[in-house]
């Protein structure tokens, strides 16, 4: 336990980096699709019942305005896994986009081969969890 919490410091940056990287991206989803949901019926019809500005914004519209941002996080998985090679190399961090690179350069395909597949594996778990959560989201949609 000592040993995780003395390495978990040397991880604060690049985990920031990798944080700001895709922060940006999400809070445009976020934003756009809040501009959206915030002009529907429904969001009329909830101000107009009484229902308070926080409850109306929480409760009805950032609900259904996560289903997008949830399809570009679940998309944005497999890039943040193989693709931190600029991060990795920076930070002298070993993960899947220094293991993808070093195996391309070195003629090592095969090795290069199973960490695409590895981070094509992980894109397409990241969208079934995605899928699971439109279900919780939204309760027009039914997993069966």
């Amino acid at each position: 336990m000592a040993a995780l919490a003395d390495s978990a410091k040397y991880y604060v940056l690049p985990v920031l980096t990798l944080t700001a990287a895709f922060a940006g991206r999400f809070t445009r989803f976020t934003r756009a699709s809040m501009v959206e949901v915030l002009r529907m019926d429904y969001i009329r019809t909830a101000r107009a019942k009484g229902a308070g500005t926080l409850r109306v914004v929480f409760k009805h519209a950032l609900r259904n305005a996560m289903i997008p941002v949830v399809t570009v996080l679940a998309l944005s998985f497999g890039a943040l896994l193989g693709g931190a090679l600029i991060t990795e190399t920076m930070f002298a961090q070993r993960g899947m986009g220094k293991l993808i690179f070093e195996a391309i350069m070195g003629n090592d395909f095969n090795l290069a081969l199973m960490g695409l597949l590895f981070a094509t594996t992980a894109t397409l778990a990241s969208n079934l969890v995605a899928d699971i959560a439109y279900a919780w989201l939204d309760p027009r949609i039914k997993l069966s």
